[in-house]
């Protein structure tokens, strides 16, 4: 397929599928409703993008995750028909599902009733199950990538999902996934499991349940910095209407540790429904106006409620750090779907600040002040990545000198001053070497050193 016939949406895919219109338009694919010829039926397949396309190793993974999730089962995941190659473009074809995404939902209604919450969030839960036990991770739970349509719940996009290594998780080849719903272990570049999509899992919830996510900030570090320092805080404190049995289970999802938190994704989903009194998960209304139908969930498996509860968020933050430099810089807005327009693997990449919900104009402030570091370390990510893009600072420049920032930052103990001065002379030093190698210049030399340097006054190492 052209790149001209992805401009146009004419002619013929694979062969079979006739592309009729753009659904939505992501950084790694975009998505057309399709008619399949030789079933006579409407798809929506996913066209893997030309810069992604050229990657042979990408198209690999691209394909083996198509053939994964395609032997998927489950009435909660998004069905995948086929998948092939079209010239030199790589395609998957999925179910087409009518409804709306719980963003389009949230950003209408902000919060959900406790119940309607819960019951969404436990068909996630059995999604996940069924992926998990195929060695699959979502890596990517949000709320673009969950469909009401009508009383069903589904998952959509699998589009970055691993399988596991044989040791149990995966490793990641850079930050994939929306900073504001990222995991820990997922953020920081560690092996990341089945309980990281349960993170992922207990952001969405908490969203569902107070209309904003675990934390927000003025920026992407900011949400970085919050995410490994702040508490968000018990839903109930946000939202009276949410029952105080409900912060247990948010505690838990949201577990710095992944040892912390449910042991599995149907031992989440019992804890979700043991939260609430029984005759609430008979039948679940919907909210006037959210035009969302859940069904009941069905009965519950198993729980292990020996599992400790600790505190919230660890380093989801560092996403945000890595989103800046390692995916592609940031452009307007994708469309919103329209309330009558399948939803079906369509991702709202919408730019939003630090990565969060768009919320009403109306809507009042949540944002707290951010600390001077997190401050100048924001400051020195956005030069950064406004100095890449302009060319002032070379590519290999800006990825090291951002990695060696993240180490600074996250994995230097802060109680540890000697460390703290050795990481900080690190980071200096490097930059020193590329603006006397001309990989850093212009006038943003000078405003990336200052920054640097205010970096180090306070960490107290400059």
């Amino acid at each position: 397929m052209t790149s001209g016939m992805a401009v146009t949406g004419a002619q013929l895919l694979g062969g079979r599928y006739q592309l009729r219109e753009v659904l939505g338009t992501g950084g790694m694919a975009t998505v057309w409703r399709a008619t399949d010829d030789v079933l006579g039926r409407d798809v929506a397949v996913k066209v893997l993008s030309p810069q992604f396309a050229a990657d042979a190793g990408f198209v690999a993974r691209f394909n083996r995750e198509a053939r994964n999730v395609a032997a998927l089962s489950n009435p909660h995941i998004v069905t995948v028909f086929d998948c092939g190659l079209d010239d030199t473009t790589p395609y998957i074809v999925m179910e087409l599902v009518s409804g709306r995404t719980l963003r389009q939902v949230l950003d209408e209604v902000m919060a959900l009733p406790p119940d309607e919450a819960v019951a969404i969030a436990a068909a996630v839960c059995e999604a996940l199950d069924a992926a998990h036990a195929a060695g699959l991770i979502h890596r990517d739970i949000k709320p673009a990538n969950i469909v009401l349509s009508g009383r069903d719940v589904k998952v959509l996009d699998f589009g970055i999902a691993r399988a596991q290594f044989p040791a149990g998780g995966t490793r990641t080849n850079g930050v994939l996934g929306t900073a504001a719903y990222l995991s820990p272990e997922q953020a920081s570049g560690e092996r990341v499991g089945p309980q990281s999509d349960l993170y992922s899992l207990g952001c969405v919830l908490f969203e569902m349940l107070t209309g904003v996510p675990p934390f927000a900030a003025d920026s992407e570090v900011g949400v970085a910095y919050r995410h490994v320092h702040d508490d968000p805080g018990l839903p109930s404190e946000r939202r009276s209407a949410v029952p105080p049995k409900l912060d247990w289970i948010v505690a838990r999802l949201l577990a710095k540790r992944p040892a912390d938190r449910p042991a599995g994704a149907l031992a989440a989903r019992e804890g979700l429904l043991t939260a609430l009194a029984p005759d609430q998960t008979a039948v679940l209304a919907s909210p006037a106006g959210s035009g969302v139908q859940v069904s009941a969930p069905t009965a519950i498996s198993r729980w292990r409620p020996s599992e400790t509860v600790l505190a919230m968020c660890l380093l989801a933050a560092l996403a945000a750090l890595a989103v800046v430099l390692v995916t592609e810089p940031a452009r307007p807005a994708a469309p919103r779907l329209l309330p009558s327009q399948p939803a079906a693997t369509y991702q709202a990449h919408q730019s939003s600040p630090a990565g969060q919900a768009t919320s009403s104009p109306s809507e009042p402030a949540r944002v707290r002040g951010l600390s001077p570091l997190a401050a100048a370390a924001g400051a020195f990510v956005g030069e950064l990545e406004t100095a890449q893009a302009d060319g002032q600072v070379s590519e290999q420049a800006g990825q090291n000198l951002f990695n060696q920032l993240q180490q600074l930052l996250f994995n230097t103990p802060r109680d540890n001053p000697t460390q703290v001065e050795q990481q900080y002379a690190q980071l200096l030093e490097q930059f020193d070497q590329y603006r006397a190698q001309g990989q850093v210049s212009g006038s943003a030399a000078p405003t990336l050193r200052s920054e640097i340097g205010a970096i180090g006054t306070d960490l107290g190492a400059g």
